[in-house]
């Protein structure tokens, strides 16, 4: 008892000594800055770091954790986070420091460029990569430091842009990281950051243990407030089945308390009060649940991708090409429906009356109703669907109809689920986020491709049957519902 009192008492001086003292010298090794420009990511942007190698790690019995911090001072929270290994609350550890990259000038007289927004305030695969794939190991090795190689021993942090950054490197890079703590991250309209507390409900959680703070008196710009974007995002990760806290300050601005030692205690103890254990989702939200089977996870498999049969009614088959639909029938061909960009697939609704397209060339799944001579009419942008960060194609490029009139879409994104009423209410992506191109789903199992690999995973709900006749039924609008969050309520 006496030794936490002790610890936490260091951690309040610790405080007051990086206040008191620019620069001070921290328990151990703190490397002078260093400069690192990447061969592949963003080139000859200018990154800066410095590494920490606290005093405990000489006497840690396990390989050290590692601890990215962005945008954050050494002399702010060094010897806090000392004290806190010190007394067992988190674990030793290797401190990386990183600032924002500059791009320097090509030529004389030329201004140095911040690059800020392009690197942290960017969703996207690039910012993360590099710091998986380059910058730790060249820090690591520079300071001829190891780390332990699990993604649970990883964790990152960083505070407005640099928060959305954290959860960026968290989310694409979640084989590498699994514990984050977010200060009032910018989850606004800048680079695409808006679309994360949406996407965070209705993709799949993934093992993310994440702690969030913002203040009351949060920056309310042209690309949005950060107060709300904060809340948003924390309604979403308990929406979603995150293992998450949100704590927030009354009357107080941007960032709140980054240098309070009992915040850090908080913030720290909760996303490592469970190691060495591993970091898990607290389960996915309840339209993925009802649709996937029970602890079905994707499964690679080495198959042939199954083929799809044609798609054949009492009217005839119904067959496309290029922007246009096609009904064959008696030996004819007759063209139904055009207008098209580039139609990747076709299905049909479990009642037979309405006919799903999926156009890779735009952004919608359409749906057109089928007349009783068979012809098509009634053209509707049935649903829109989300973007991956950096899309390449818009649209899907293949679709499958299930028994409750739910069409699946694969994208850029992963599979796209869509409610018969025409929203897209669940995404389940691909393992390392591979494009889906192709699925299909077969005797309850949804089959998934991506370029030359297959996956699959058991779900609850069959493909539809174009023989037969069901009336659909797919989750309403109220199926889900929340009405209070406990992490809003005082």
């Amino acid at each position: 008892m006496l030794k936490r009192l002790f610890a936490a008492l260091f951690c309040a001086a610790a405080l007051a000594a990086a206040a008191a003292e620019k620069n001070p010298s921290l328990p151990g090794e703190l490397s002078r800055e260093v400069s690192y420009t990447s061969s592949r990511y963003q080139r000859g942007m200018l990154w800066r770091y410095r590494v920490w190698l606290p005093q405990t790690l000489k006497t840690a019995k396990s390989k050290p954790a590692l601890y990215m911090i962005l945008e954050l001072r050494p002399e702010l929270m060094g010897n806090v986070f000392h004290a806190m290994m010190e007394e067992g609350v988190i674990p030793p550890g290797v401190v990386i420091f990183l600032r924002s990259g500059v791009l320097p000038p090509t030529r004389r007289g030329g201004a140095y460029r911040a690059m800020r927004a392009e690197y942290i305030d960017q969703v996207g695969r690039d910012f993360p990569d590099l710091l998986v794939e380059e910058l730790i190991p060249e820090a690591l090795k520079r300071a001829g430091a190891e780390i332990d190689p699990s993604p649970d021993m990883h964790f990152i942090t960083g505070w407005s842009s640099g928060g959305a950054a954290a959860w960026n490197a968290a989310w694409f890079r979640n084989d590498y990281f699994r514990r984050v703590y977010l200060a009032s991250p910018t989850f606004s309209a800048m680079r695409g950051a808006e679309e994360v507390p949406f996407l965070i409900r209705k993709c799949e959680p993934r093992p993310i243990r994440v702690y969030m703070t913002s203040g009351t008196r949060e920056p309310d710009y042209y690309f949005g407030s950060s107060l709300y974007a904060a809340l948003n995002a924390a309604s979403g990760l308990e929406f979603a089945g995150y293992d998450f806290r949100y704590e927030q300050f009354k009357h107080e601005g941007h960032g709140p308390r980054l240098g309070d030692p009992w915040v850090w205690r908080r913030a720290m103890g909760f996303l490592w009060a469970n190691w060495p254990d591993p970091v898990k989702a607290l389960g996915p939200q309840i339209r993925i649940r009802k649709l996937v089977e029970d602890r079905s996870p994707w499964e690679e498999v080495k198959t042939v991708f199954p083929e799809k049969k044609p798609l054949t009614t009492s009217f005839g088959t119904y067959t496309f090409s290029g922007g246009k639909i096609f009904l064959e029938r008696d030996g004819g061909k007759t063209e139904v429906a055009s207008g098209f960009g580039h139609i990747a697939a076709i299905g049909i609704s479990s009642d037979l009356w309405r006919l799903y397209i999926a156009d890779s060339a735009r952004r919608f799944i359409f749906a057109m109703s089928i007349m009783p001579d068979g012809k098509l009419d009634q053209l509707y942008r049935h649903a829109p669907l989300h973007l991956a960060h950096d899309c390449r194609v818009i649209g899907a490029t293949d679709l499958d109809v299930l028994a409750d009139d739910r069409v699946l879409a694969a994208t850029e994104l992963g599979v796209q689920g869509i409610v018969s009423y025409g929203l897209t209410d669940l995404i389940l992506p691909l393992p390392g986020d591979l494009p889906a191109e192709r699925l299909t789903v077969k005797d309850k199992w949804l089959y998934v491709s991506s370029g030359s690999r297959v996956f699959r995973r058991k779900l609850k709900v069959a493909a539809g049957d174009p023989s037969r006749m069901a009336a659909p039924s797919t989750p309403g609008y109220s199926d889900g519902f929340v009405y209070e969050r406990s992490h809003l309520i005082p």
